[in-house]
This record gives C-alpha cells, structure tokens and sequence, in this order.
C-alpha cells in the first residue's frame, strides 16, 4: 500500500501544480516519461551495503572472583585488543563493499549512458505516462464491416488525472474469426498498450498492442500520424551517486 502511495504522490502533484498546467501535451508526457524511466532504473541498482556488526563474544570485563589483578588487567587487555583488531577487520571488509558497490554503479551508469540500453523499459514507461496524461486507453465505435471484412474502432481514453486530453484515433482491428462475435461484444474487456516508434530524438505512433481473451492482438492506424513527439531522456545523476562510508546503514 505504501509503494503504491509513493506512485501515486508525484502523479497526484503532476495533475495539480499549476507549473504543469503551462506545459503543452508533449511537454507533460516528457516530464512523466522520464519519471518513469528514472523510476525503473532506480530499481536496477545493487542493493545497500551493510556493515557487520561486531559480535558479542560473551568475554566479561568485570573482575572474577578471586582473580590476580595482573591477571585481569592482561586478560581485560587481550579482549579490548581482540575487539579492537575485529572492528578493524569489520571495517576494512565494509570499506571494499562499498567500492564494489560504488564500481557496479559505475558500470551501470556506463551502461544506462548507451540509449540503446533505455530502450528496454522505454515502452512500459511510455505506457504509464500515457495513462497519466491522456489516461487509460480502451476502444470506442468498433464497427464490423462484412463486407470487405474489415474491424474497425477508435483508439480513446478514459480519463484518470485530468491532465490532458486525447485525441482519438481509428484503427483497422485484426482479431480471428472464431473470436470476432465475443470481441464485437466485450471488446471493453481488452487490456490495450500503445506502442511508439522511437529514432532517438521523436516518438511516433506505432500501433496498439491489445490482449483479449488470452490472445495478443494487433491495431493499426488507418491514418499513418504525422504528429511528432521530441522526447529527451534525463537520467538523474544522482542514481548513481557513489556513496561513502557513513552514509549506509550499517
């Protein structure tokens, strides 16, 4: 429940702080593209490293009954030094986890660095911004042509955070035949992804991806869209932020 509020506090702010508001269309599904984007690569960084704690080795530093005090003050001695040379190894082996964990933040920054990289999760964060902005997307007006056996709908949205709208587009529908009848019915149920085209500077509408009934389907739009969306992805430095001893849980 908390992760989900976590979510749901930047998209609830993207949809009512008034900078947003001046932004046009593309701008807004950039700022919500590279939220997400930053979002997944967050989720690919090494876990944390935690230092060890030093254990308790049960020695006691009270005097014993009877015991020569020369006797304790060297025994009391050899247990502070005990502990003392632990500790030092406690540090030393916490201090090369947090150079190798600085050193796959590297290579991961090296790695996020090639676009060719981002490319894996750009679709599902290009998808969850879609959402936000325009909102979810369904289908509307499906008509069935028997006679040049042509599906047909709009591609449109219903809206979620009100934070801009969409435009709806038609779609030429490619579903089985022996599936045809149930989808003309509950074509509502279909869960629909919007694919892009993305050259490295512009996006461009691709085709809808759609599942229905345990089937992967395709949409495709009857109109080849001029529109031309300039996407930039940011990625924060501050994801890759070595970090120093002190500044983990230890």
């Amino acid at each position: 429940m908390i992760k989900i509020l976590l979510i749901m506090v930047p998209i609830y702010l993207f949809s009512l702080n008034n900078p947003y508001k001046s932004l046009n269309s593309h701008e807004k599904l950039n700022v919500m593209v590279n939220y997400f984007v930053n979002d997944a690569i967050k989720k690919t960084k090494p876990a944390l490293p935690i230092k060890r704690k030093l254990k308790d080795d049960g020695a006691s530093l009270d005097p014993v009954k009877y015991e020569l005090y020369f006797s304790y003050i060297q025994r009391l001695k050899a247990i502070k030094e005990s502990r003392a040379e632990e500790q030092k190894n406690i540090d030393v082996e916490f201090a090369g986890k947090i150079g190798f964990y600085n050193g796959k933040l590297k290579a991961l920054k090296e790695y996020y660095q090639e676009k060719k990289n981002i490319y894996p999760i750009l679709q599902t964060s290009l998808n969850k911004a879609f959402k936000v902005v325009y909102g979810k997307p369904v289908f509307s007006d499906v008509v069935y042509d028997s006679e040049i056996n042509l599906l047909s709908a709009k591609l449109n949205t219903i809206d979620l955070y009100d934070v801009d709208k969409y435009i709806p587009q038609e779609l030429e529908l490619y579903i089985y035949e022996g599936i045809r009848n149930k989808f003309l019915k509950d074509y509502k149920k279909s869960d629909i992804y919007v694919r892009f085209d993305f050259d490295g500077h512009t996006l461009s509408y691709k085709d809808v991806l759609f599942y229905f009934n345990d089937y992967e389907l395709i949409g495709k739009f009857k109109k080849e869209s001029t529109e031309k969306i300039k996407l930039s992805i940011k990625i924060n430095d501050d994801i890759f932020r070595p970090i120093k001893i002190g500044e983990t849980k230890k």
